[in-house]
């Protein structure tokens, strides 16, 4: 009896270092595979027999389950994480786009364009009458507004690029959510019988990583059965999940009616409760604008930018429109919107609301003839073909127009106040302010997470000396249970085949 103990022990102890073998080389296996836990065999002993007289003998070892190494506590940290970290992210890429939009300091930023414009006018002051400096004032009146054009349309193209995205992301959060379902179906089906799915596990944290960069969730598992939640709603609920509106409905955008801003809603309608996450980035980014301490997203620029484009307009057409032109006219608007003339606009209120970066233009009487810039404040009579010259220098207009540029009150009722360099360094400070805060946010969240993913590393990564280790000690193990095997087999050759041949 004892003789097929050790016999059975010694198998025992063959299979389990099998067993080991293959785990290790299905560790090393998966080495390089994201997401992937490194996965452990408990071993134990089996129960010994009682022999009488002599005692308890051991009878061998069993593998008795396999087990990813995983802290559950890391996981949940890490997906609590990573919402914030991936916001800022976005806030910081944004801002960083609409720095690079303004490009300050540069020579194609906004002060470089009102610096040559101003100068220009300084330069026509010293001869109102000299068609080249009216050709110059004229070029770069034009450079300023296409600058407007061009810096409005850049603003927009990149709130379109958010919305496109957020678009996206609301596609993705239903992917990851059925495919978090299909694997919960195919997990409780494995282990209702007490096995272990380890790397379908796996695969399911691994999108729960996905799914928490996007939106702030909350995943909980109660008796094989595993729940993620967004805001207080169920986004999963073992082997079910709801899903968010798609294709999304939409709501006016205010800056640009003809393009629409995608809501993120779920299916019944309701809003959904972000809290965190590349979602809740890209919302704050696309549409706030810093009122009622809302997040300075890229409406908070576009209509700064807007705000000084108006009153621009009107302050120098307000200037100008009283003076004369140099064919002896009133004055008409220096700018308008879309190109118009002046005979478009009733008077200055009708511009009021109309004006926006995005239209702002020369007016088509200066854009079609020199002669309408006025510089003089008092009536030049050409009618008899020699006007007085005092009169044709006349520049009082154009002085007023360039002292325009050092009025406190230029800008009286917006926010920010006072001269336009006044408006312009506010609203630069702000961008820098919130591109700061956002690269320091972003940074010191990523210490957080890549921390976290660290210590998760180090606790559930392979580590391809430590299997190489371990493959060493079991191949050993194994070797020494063979060999004991070959040790008990020529036992029993002798004890059977050759026991009482002695002496024949």
């Amino acid at each position: 009896m004892s003789g097929w103990v050790g016999f059975n022990t010694a198998v025992s102890g063959l299979l389990a270092s099998q067993k080991n073998l293959y785990t290790t080389n299905h560790n090393i296996g998966n080495s390089a595979t994201e997401g992937y836990s490194r996965q452990k065999n408990t071993q134990e002993s089996r129960s010994p027999l009682s022999i009488p007289g002599v005692g308890f003998l051991g009878a061998g070892t069993d593998i008795t389950d396999i087990n990813r190494v995983r802290d559950s506590y890391l996981d949940f940290k890490l997906w609590g994480e990573n919402g914030p970290k991936a916001g800022w992210n976005i806030k910081e890429e944004t801002l960083t786009e609409v720095e690079n939009i303004f490009n300050e300091p540069s020579e194609n930023s906004i002060r470089k364009n009102l610096d040559e414009f101003f100068t220009a006018l300084e330069s026509l002051s010293t001869n109102p009458s000299d068609y080249s400096y009216r050709a110059l004032v004229q070029e770069k009146a034009v450079a300023v507004t296409k600058y407007f054009n061009t810096t409005s349309e850049k603003l927009y193209g990149t709130q379109k690029e958010l919305n496109f995205q957020v678009y996206t992301k609301v596609k993705q959060v239903n992917d990851l959510s059925s495919r978090i379902r299909g694997l919960n179906e195919e997990i409780y089906k494995i282990e209702i019988n007490g096995s272990k799915a380890n790397d379908l596990r796996d695969k399911r944290d691994l999108l729960v990583d996905d799914l928490s960069e996007i939106v702030n969730i909350n995943a909980t598992e109660v008796n094989g059965k595993f729940k993620v939640h967004i805001g207080g709603m169920t986004l999963v609920d073992h082997t079910s999940n709801n899903q968010f509106k798609y294709p999304p409905n939409f709501k006016e955008n205010p800056h640009n009616p003809k393009e629409k801003l995608y809501l993120v809603e779920w299916e019944n309608g309701n809003p959904v409760n972000l809290k965190s996450g590349e979602l809740k980035g890209l919302l704050e980014t696309r549409d706030e604008n810093g009122a009622g301490n809302t997040y300075r997203g890229v409406p908070y620029y576009m209509d700064r930018l807007n705000d000084f484009a108006e009153k621009f307009v009107l302050r120098m057409n307000e200037i100008h429109s009283k003076g004369y032109t140099l064919d002896g006219e009133s004055g008409v608007f220096m700018f308008t919107i879309d190109g118009r003339p002046t005979s478009d606009f009733t008077d200055l209120n009708s511009l009021v609301g109309e004006v926006t970066a995005f239209n702002i233009s020369l007016s088509k009487d200066i854009l079609g003839d020199l002669d309408k810039i006025a510089a003089s404040d008092i009536e030049v009579d050409v009618t008899d073909g020699d006007p007085n010259n005092d009169l044709l220098e006349n520049n009082n207009i154009i002085k007023e127009l360039i002292a325009a540029r050092d009025n406190n009150t230029f800008f009286d009722d917006t926010i920010p106040q006072g001269t336009p360099d006044d408006f312009l360094k506010s609203i630069l400070s702000s961008l820098a302010v919130d591109g700061q805060q956002a690269q320091r946010m972003n940074k010191n969240q990523s210490v957080i997470v890549d921390n976290i993913k660290l210590r998760r590393e180090s606790e559930s990564g392979v580590s391809i000396d430590e299997e190489m280790s371990n493959m060493v000690k079991f191949q050993h193990s194994y070797n020494a249970s063979a060999r004991m095997i070959s040790t008990i087999d020529a036992i029993y050759d002798v004890t059977i085949n050759r026991l009482g041949l002695v002496g024949r």
